[in-house]
């Protein structure tokens, strides 16, 4: 069952997420990992915007876990969770915040863990989800991986479903998040030439930013799992709420870390031209009907 809900909550606006739009970082830092086609920055900056991004997301589905999810899983008396492409740990900190029983691993290509992250029931390694984690059959409770639209092609879904199932116990829960880019109705928007760059990009690298519609689909094919939940949550970037304010922030720094991919396709040419992107884009996000939509899907190892 698919719900669609409006996020309305009215939380107090982190002050370090306000910042000037237009101030940007020449000198930012990529993954040189072959094997990989992420193409977003691996420096403070971009982690910065990942930790931020975490709490938009929490906010607009009112927390880190599913219904469904909490219902099948004792995280109160404590279970092993494996976060998948887990960047700066944002998300496993706040776990451990709400359920300090459990033990908690992430796996990404690079440790850009927060080195505030000295948890004792915390470990980092390295692993590529296309080349194996290095984690036994059926070791964890519960595995979480989401935001990877810009780090799959489109062929290495099925491969990376399949190997977080490997870890899942039997009778397990998966997690996974994706976003869900939509146009506006008005085709001459900054935002919508931002989400057309980013999905001709997607394309030459052979990913596809509109993934999130074939999960279930490529989940259900595995024949090794049963879907227990499916929740789009959107909301209304102009509205002025604590959370659309985060994700507007997010979106613009999203926008930072990509232009040196996206600037030829949008005819930018000079640091004038980002400044006037940016700038565009911030009020069109702030001052029209733009919808940002996300979803998220549950389902239970077989």
């Amino acid at each position: 069952m698919v719900t669609t809900q409006e996020a309305t909550t009215a939380t107090t606006v982190d002050t370090t997420l306000v910042m000037d739009y237009t101030t940007i970082n020449r000198e930012r830092e990529f993954h040189n990992e072959e094997t990989c086609t992420y193409w977003l920055p691996k420096d403070e900056e971009e982690q910065q915007r990942l930790t931020g991004q975490h709490f938009a997301l929490k906010e607009l589905f009112e927390g880190n876990l599913s219904r469904s999810v909490q219902r099948n899983l004792d995280f109160e008396k404590g279970i092993s969770v494996l976060d998948v492409g887990c960047g700066p740990g944002a998300w496993i900190m706040d776990m451990t915040q709400d359920y300090p029983n459990c033990t908690y691993h992430g796996c990404d290509i690079v440790d850009v863990t927060n080195k505030n992250l000295k948890i004792d029931q915390f470990t980092f390694n390295f692993g590529n989800v296309i080349q194996g984690l290095p984690y036994e059959d059926n070791t964890f409770d519960f595995v979480q991986m989401r935001l990877f639209t810009a780090a799959l092609r489109k062929e290495e879904w099925p491969i990376a479903l399949k190997e977080i199932i490997r870890l899942t116990k039997p009778g397990g829960m998966i997690q996974l998040m994706e976003p869900d880019f939509r146009l506006s109705e008005d085709d001459s928007s900054a935002y919508n030439k931002f989400i057309k760059a980013l999905d001709s990009v997607c394309t030459s690298k052979g990913q596809d930013l509109h993934i999130t519609y074939q999960l279930e689909k490529l989940l259900l094919e595995t024949n090794l799992i049963k879907v227990t939940e499916q929740d789009t949550r959107h909301c209304n970037l102009n509205s002025n709420t604590a959370t659309t304010k985060k994700f507007a922030w997010d979106f613009v720094e999203l926008a930072k870390g990509t232009i040196s991919g996206i600037k030829p396709l949008m005819g930018i040419n000079s640091e004038e031209d980002i400044s006037k992107f940016l700038n565009e884009l911030k009020h069109c996000l702030i001052h029209t009907d733009i919808h940002l939509y996300v979803n998220r899907i549950s389902v239970q190892k077989l």
